[in-house]
């Protein structure tokens, strides 16, 4: 997800880190009140109360007042019977009952949930600060501004750990169990996004060293929290909006896009690129006869590179193209001349020399493949644009990101591979002129 597209994330130059902890509540709160499932699976996990869960929500006639806020003063809390005090931090929740911090004020409750008359006050971080005094002394300031002495209603009160790695947890869980059945919520899957961006080993990942190579979508996973962590590591690159690809941009004018896929079937990482895509990339390397290099070097080893062409025919969006190797041709047709003379907009007079030139270059059947006949010629259309394109790739085998990727916490050996991987094809992809 492209940063500056996430609901959470204001667009903003500046570092907002200070904002974070606002942010990630904000969201929270957000996701709770868009999404009744979520909310229902937290408030589950917070009441562990079978038979007081059942009297809130048995009656499908009864009348529940449900409200979600935040940033409200412990002094407009109205009364209530029992409170949740939730501690949401990446440290644990100390012994609640025994904190002595007891200043007297009105402070600040980073958000809290009514139903009826339950509260619940979670007070969140956004990193490893224990935050069980200050939630204790949010609850001591309820219940003075009530007149009541917070010794009194011990029983009344339930401190709960939820912290970050529970809830998110719960959180993927929701968002997977929905994406099964064709209902995302974008609210849901922008709000791990926000929080992958944040601190990774907040989610439940395997790393990929205690993975089997046939765990695709886990080693998928593991991969997307890499490229995050590299593209918050530099500022120029974005992870690509995407939904149906995972990838980056890329810096050079010969491509937009660095690709990143996981073999079904064996669990390695396979990277592609698409030089010359388009008649404006192509330029970048058809000024003289391009030239790739056959391996490229990643971390002091040597992976071979795999070439194939792909010519894009497109209108207003994608017509056709064709798929080729080398062995599919019959003398070269990726020179700079005919770079120059055919590629780019075709208006329909000018078809025939189009096929002409790909029957006299391309010995397999050509035509067949993309559907020439329908999707051309007996098209309405008037013109089109073509393109010579490439397609290089190379993949690293399963085992080597096995030994990589062995601590869940430590995601920076396989961020550290996709910015190998990045600098590789950036500075050696194309051989330089002589």
């Amino acid at each position: 997800m492209n940063k500056h597209l996430n609901i959470f994330k204001t667009y903003a130059k500046g570092n907002r880190s200070y904002q974070l902890e606002n942010d990630l509540t904000r969201a929270l709160a957000i996701c709770l009140q868009e999404d009744a499932l979520f909310f229902h699976e937290v408030l589950k996990t917070i009441i562990d109360d079978v038979g007081l869960y059942n009297q809130l929500f048995e009656d499908l006639d009864g009348e529940t007042d449900i409200q979600i806020e935040i940033q409200k003063q412990t002094s407009k809390i109205e009364e209530f019977d029992k409170v949740f005090a939730v501690s949401l931090s990446e440290s644990l929740m100390s012994e609640f009952w025994q904190q002595t911090h007891n200043s007297e004020y009105d402070p600040i409750c980073d958000l809290v949930i009514t139903i009826n008359d339950i509260l619940i006050v979670i007070e969140a971080k956004r990193d490893n600060i224990d935050c069980t005094a200050q939630l204790y002394n949010q609850i001591l300031n309820i219940f003075n501004n009530q007149n009541k002495s917070i010794d009194d209603y011990k029983e009344a009160i339930t401190p709960f750990d939820l912290n970050w790695r529970r809830l998110m947890a719960i959180t993927v869980k929701v968002a997977s169990f929905e994406k099964t059945t064709g209902n995302s919520n974008r609210f849901l899957t922008d709000f791990i996004q926000l929080v992958k961006g944040h601190n990774f080993s907040w989610l439940p990942e395997t790393p990929i060293g205690s993975l089997k190579n046939i765990s695709r979508n886990a080693i998928y996973r593991r991969v997307e929290s890499a490229l995050t962590e590299f593209c918050n590591n530099n500022a120029d690159i974005e992870k690509l909006p995407y939904r149906d690809r995972l990838g980056t941009t890329f810096s050079k004018g010969w491509a937009n896009e660095l690709l990143f896929k996981i073999d079904a079937d064996s669990g390695d990482l396979v990277i592609e690129i698409y030089p010359g895509n388009t008649k404006g990339q192509g330029y970048h390397i058809f000024y003289k006869e391009p030239q790739f290099n056959e391996s490229l070097n990643i971390n002091d080893d040597l992976y071979t590179t795999r070439k194939c062409y792909h010519i894009k025919i497109m209108g207003q969006s994608y017509i056709t193209g064709l798929w080729l190797t080398d062995d599919d041709f019959s003398e070269s047709l990726y020179t700079k001349k005919n770079f120059n003379k055919h590629t780019g907009r075709v208006k329909r007079a000018n078809w025939g020399e189009v096929e002409s030139l790909l029957d006299q270059h391309i010995s397999s059947d050509w035509k067949s493949q993309c559907k020439w006949q329908d999707k051309i010629i007996n098209s309405n259309r008037s013109q089109f644009n073509i393109s010579f394109g490439y397609q290089i790739s190379f993949r690293i085998p399963f085992q080597k990101l096995r030994l990589l990727d062995v601590n869940h916490n430590d995601i920076t050996p396989l961020a550290n591979l996709i910015e190998s991987i990045y600098n590789a094809f950036e500075e050696n992809l194309i051989k330089e002129a002589a």
